[in-house]
């Protein structure tokens, strides 16, 4: 790219700027999103029973949405809003499916909420909370009941319970596998319980997952023994615990990923930082897949471009917490943030 293209490249690109904090909300809008939300009510009426499950469903979702963005460590100190601050909190529900009698309602909700209320919420706690979406992961299910174990069965109720569970909006989004034939040959019980990394990472390849996690659950006499191993970016000790249901140890399970996950990138309030960096970029395409980074990243609050070099943009960025935080988060977007003689450097993978 000539220097007078690239000029006029980034007289453009200074312009696509301006909408950030609008591009950075849409972004965001997933994480304080709950889906599934299963209410049923019975009351004198079906209008009083919908009136009464949709303000139950819609405390449930912010009860969710406040565990999912904290350490499971900190739910003991969650604030547990009134309904009103809950119907402050709210963005929008939607209905995806219902059913009612003369007094009986049933449905699933989606609720969405507004992050900044959200965030007071936890900031008058004194509780930390993470916005940085990890990359998805393979989640492989292994249910063993008396010896009879299963993992690709239809029939398997342990991959049935995590299914119920929000996968997509998580701190950690995971994927299920579709269990087809040919997955059969890619990995076997005995592979995945013995933690074959190459089988588990040709399984990964399928979905485009660098992490794989394999999630065991065993009904014993003592409740629900859940083991959980990571396999990939990251690799970490096995996790163990104990849950009287599936559908708790589902629950246990989000929260075992997910803090996994928060202690890496929460950000301590207050902690506010800048740097320059220089972009490398031959395309328009790439820098708009880095600034589309930058812009979804809940880690950045500012950014400039100040000018050019013979390598690309010149950019300002304020952020929050560290370079190696910040790092982390963008590369959730395919975008690294490296450092060497030279300073920062922003590039797409």
């Amino acid at each position: 790219m000539t220097r007078t293209s690239l000029l006029n490249v980034i007289a453009a690109l200074a312009l696509s700027l301006s909408p950030f904090a609008a591009v950075k909300s849409a972004s965001a809008a997933d994480l304080y999103t709950v889906r599934g939300v299963h209410v049923d009510v019975t009351a004198a009426s079906a209008t009083e029973a919908r009136t009464i499950a949709q303000g139950k469903g819609q405390q449930e979702a912010l009860a969710e949405l406040l565990r999912r963005l904290t350490l499971s460590s900190d739910w003991s100190r969650l604030p547990t809003p009134s309904d009103n601050v809950t119907q402050d909190a709210v963005r929008g529900f939607q209905v995806a499916s219902e059913k009612a009698s003369s007094t009986r309602y049933i449905a699933d909700l989606n609720v969405a909420f507004r992050p900044a209320a959200v965030r007071n919420m936890l900031r008058a706690k004194g509780i930390q909370f993470g916005e940085t979406q990890a990359r998805p992961a393979l989640l492989v299910a292994i249910y063993d009941k008396g010896g009879k174990v299963q993992m690709w069965e239809d029939t398997n109720p342990w991959r049935a319970a995590i299914a119920k569970r929000d996968l997509d909006n998580a701190m950690t989004p995971l994927l299920l596998p579709v269990g087809d034939v040919q997955e059969f040959g890619l990995l076997s019980v005995t592979q995945a319980q013995s933690g074959d990394k190459n089988a588990l990472a040709d399984l990964g390849r399928r979905y485009g997952a660098d992490d794989v996690i394999v999630a065991e659950t065993v009904a014993a006499a003592s409740g629900i023994e859940l083991t959980v191993n990571r396999y990939g970016l990251g690799d970490t000790p096995a996790i163990k615990r104990t849950y009287q249901t599936l559908d708790e140890a589902a629950v246990g399970l989000m929260g075992v990923i997910g803090d996994q996950w928060k202690r890496d990138t929460i950000v301590a309030p207050g902690t506010q930082a800048h740097m320059t960096a220089v972009v490398a970029f031959t395309t328009i395409n790439q820098w708009e897949a880095i600034r589309k980074a930058l812009t979804a990243t809940p880690l950045v609050n500012g950014l400039q471009v100040q000018g050019m070099t013979t390598q690309g943009a010149e950019v300002q960025i304020s952020f929050r917490g560290t370079a190696e935080k910040l790092a982390l988060s963008l590369a959730q977007a395919n975008v690294s943030l490296t450092q060497d003689v030279n300073g920062w450097l922003l590039q797409a993978r």
